[in-house]
């Protein structure tokens, strides 16, 4: 899914089997599943990028076909088909097969996990 958000930037909503996480403290883990990402050129880079999860601690949640996932700071949905939008107020609405989410630019630039493909 990929849109042009108010405050410039385009935004893309995606899904990756094989990413890796490099932690605050610097230690690096695998990850994957629905993550977001910025662009300030058009495309040709994307240098904010963040799995999309719930910021809870790890547990089970169904995915589209009814299969349980683990959510954390490295697994987040594992695929699905997306819809998403902006709103007037600057949050920006996913909707995937199964969950929904609801975030802004900031939550997206955050200090955290930085990912990498």
């Amino acid at each position: 899914m990929l849109i042009r958000l108010k405050e410039g930037p385009l935004f893309l909503a995606s899904f990756s089997r094989d990413m890796t996480v490099t932690c605050p403290d610097g230690h690096s883990e695998n990850a994957s599943g629905l993550f977001g990402a910025l662009s300030y050129d058009g495309g040709r880079s994307w240098p904010v990028r963040r799995l999309i999860t719930d910021g809870k601690p790890a547990h089970q949640v169904q995915a589209m076909d009814g299969r349980q996932f683990t959510m954390s700071t490295t697994s987040a949905e594992p695929a699905g088909y997306m819809a998403g939008v902006q709103s007037p107020d600057g949050i920006i609405h996913l909707i995937s097969s199964k969950q929904y989410y609801a975030f802004n630019i900031v939550w997206l630039k955050q200090a955290g996990v930085k990912l990498e493909f």
